[in-house]
């Protein structure tokens, strides 16, 4: 955006000086923030890529998709559609600077915002570019990237009772017995099962009768939990009530720990990334510590080779299930997570030549990799406890937040110094649940500062703190005795359209519209070297197409949600296609606005071609390649950018 020269040196914005193309004149530029070091990104993205969906997801959906044979699905679609993603992501945000919202500057119409009128030449004003935010009087208006930021703002209450709970676990693993190791306290119902062993028969107490039934029946009774395990999740931990209609009480317990939760993201934030940079070195690193401890350790006990073999056994005739290859693709986006916003903000901190294509291949092969790690970790440990009670690993497996707090918990306290497992394993889930959650609200954080730099850029404490408090207020009502079918009912829907719609478009608007000729120009810029025709290919057809296919599949093969054997009532499905549709309300509204605006001044045709245009304050994050960049940029018609994208293919890379 343009600015008068009384704005360049206006005090409240933050000012570096650096060298300007023209005759090696300084200037005063407008300062963002980096990576004090590049390995402060690197493990801040690994705490981000391997997160819960990693560890408890991934293990459920391979067992029931073929074992092993799910691996080959996994692999290719990580392959055609994650890490293309995830490199696309990263390079348009470290080539412009810009993070969730601002990125899409290179397509206004996606990001909602007209085109701005420069009141000088910003490349032969080199303070343009530096000061272009907004100064002008035009604000831009929300598109896609709005709907990143509300993606991902409307995740964060819910999912940081991740945090939560195994903060609740960690206080609980003091006592001298496990809590979730016995029946006979005050939460645990008349068909509590402990000790369950293989072919014995065990009373059950229902009512004022006594029925003779073996272990497995009463391991598939139809109440919502029967070990002491579950009962202590389901009627300690939640208190959970009849139904989504039954609100109940309030869980203060729960309550407290959010509060402690946001607590410690707010303080791993306070400075910002500087601050989550160092933070990182801890979250990131100690779960794998951990993950390989609990490994070894329940490699040892009885039933864990078996476990693995039943991990590993592939049944192929899986492939043939398209079912198959639909959970495959949308694995890699629980996993890697492209399409939420806080690839391109971690990448918008990073200096303009680091090797944007080098990083993306690391965290995706550490990031999927530690996905089929904890594969073995888990079925060792589901191996181990079928072993004891005499149950089939099928029926010992459970999905989400039971994995994690049901099973493993269950596993643990069978191995010597119970609590000591225990807390080691409950301190993971908050170290990698606590990367995850920093990097969504740093989304939003960086969203709002950028937007307002003027009164929020020397009060980011402010804004973190207020953020982190309206999510904590937002997040009490998942602490009720209703909150977990309305956890369950946001995670059900709120991933399901918007990421892979954000990720098609966005494939669309670089492929198609900005020009992967173009695009390739500036990741020549970035790291001397143009893309490939293979990553071309993928771009423009093979990832957009596979989106596309996964995105309708989902639609057509709708299953409506439940939490264990209970059945959510119609209205509630209602309820979730909205919460799903709203990151996507911005997008066509803001797109007509844009376009309606340049039509004051302009035919409808070159309104729409202004609307698909680069803001004029999109370019290069370091001004040194400004000029370069111009001469690299000349607009182009859709058909020619069509044309010049086969051409550039017979180029050298």
């Amino acid at each position: 955006m343009p600015s008068t020269a009384g704005d360049v040196t206006d005090p409240t914005i933050p000012m570096a000086t650096g060298n300007t193309q023209g005759g090696g004149r300084s200037a005063p530029l407008r300062q963002r923030e980096s990576w004090h070091r590049h390995l402060d990104y690197m493990l801040t993205m690994v705490g981000y890529s391997v997160g819960l969906s990693n560890l408890l997801r991934f293990p459920y959906i391979c067992n029931r998709n073929g074992g092993g044979a799910f691996l080959i699905p996994f692999i290719v679609c990580v392959l055609i559609a994650g890490f293309p993603m995830f490199f696309l992501e990263s390079a348009i945000s470290q080539f412009s600077g810009k993070a969730a919202k601002q990125m899409w500057s290179f397509c206004p119409m996606f990001k909602g915002s007209p085109k701005k009128h420069m009141l000088f030449e910003p490349w032969r004003c080199p303070v343009g570019k530096y000061v272009a935010l907004g100064v002008d009087g035009t604000k831009g208006q929300p598109g896609i990237g709005i709907g990143s930021v509300l993606l991902t703002f409307g995740y964060m209450p819910y999912y940081n009772l991740y945090l939560a709970w195994p903060i609740y676990y960690m206080l609980k693993t003091c006592s001298s017995v496990l809590p979730w190791t016995t029946c006979g306290n005050s939460w645990n119902s008349d068909l509590c099962v402990d000790d369950v062993n293989a072919g014995s028969n065990m009373s059950a107490l229902a009512g004022n009768t006594s029925d003779t039934i073996t272990a497995a029946e009463l391991w598939e009774n139809v109440t919502l939990a029967h070990t002491p395990a579950e009962e202590f999740w389901q009627y300690n931990v939640l208190s959970i009530s009849s139904g989504i209609d039954d609100v109940g009480a309030v869980q203060w317990h729960i309550v407290g720990c959010l509060f402690a939760s946001y607590v410690l993201v707010f303080l791993c934030l306070i400075r910002g990334i500087k601050s989550a940079g160092k933070v990182v070195y801890v979250t990131a690193l100690l779960p794998y510590i951990l993950l390989v401890s609990i490994f070894i350790t329940t490699l040892l006990k009885p039933g864990a080779t078996d476990g693995l073999l039943y991990y590993f056994v592939p049944d192929f005739s899986q492939l043939l299930d398209i079912q198959v290859w639909l959970e495959a693709c949308l694995q890699v986006f629980f996993s890697l997570g492209p399409g939420w916003g806080m690839i391109s903000t971690a990448a918008s901190y990073k200096k303009f030549n680091e090797p944007c294509l080098r990083d993306c291949l690391i965290l995706t092969i550490v990031s999927e990799g530690t996905s089929i790690f904890s594969g073995c970790v888990t079925f060792a440990v589901l191996g181990t406890m079928a072993q004891k009670t005499g149950v089939p690993i099928s029926e010992v497996v459970s999905t989400g937040p039971g994995l994690g707090f049901v099973t493993y918990p269950d596993a643990l306290a069978q191995l010597p110094l119970p609590q000591l497992w225990s807390f080691m394993f409950f301190l993971m889930l908050l170290m990698v649940g606590l990367d995850s959650e920093f990097m969504g609200a740093e989304v939003v954080i960086t969203a709002l500062v950028d937007q307002y730099p003027r009164h929020l850029g020397k009060r980011r404490m402010l804004v973190t703190a207020g953020v982190c408090f309206i999510s904590f207020l937002l997040g009490i009502v998942f602490c009720t005795q209703g909150g977990p079918y309305m956890f369950q009912l946001l995670d059900w829907y709120e991933a399901s359209l918007a990421p892979m719609v954000f990720c098609t478009l966005e494939c669309v608007a670089v492929g198609c519209i900005y020009g992967i000729r173009r695009m390739s120009n500036d990741v020549e810029m970035m790291l001397g070297n143009r893309l490939s025709p293979l990553v071309k290919i993928l771009i423009v057809f093979v990832t957009p197409a596979t989106l596309t296919a996964a995105l309708i599949l989902t639609l057509l093969r709708y299953q409506p949600p439940t939490y264990g054997k209970y059945q959510f009532p119609s209205y509630a499905s209602l309820i979730g296609w909205i919460i799903a549709v709203i990151p996507l309300l911005p997008l066509p509204v803001y797109m007509f606005m844009t376009v309606r605006e340049h039509m004051a001044t302009h035919s409808l045709k070159k309104s729409v071609n202004l609307a698909l245009s680069p803001d004029d304050d999109w370019g290069p994050a370091d001004d040194r390649y400004g000029e370069e960049y111009m001469m690299n940029s000349q607009p182009e018609s859709l058909p020619s950018r069509l044309r010049s994208w086969i051409c550039s293919n017979n180029e050298t890379t």
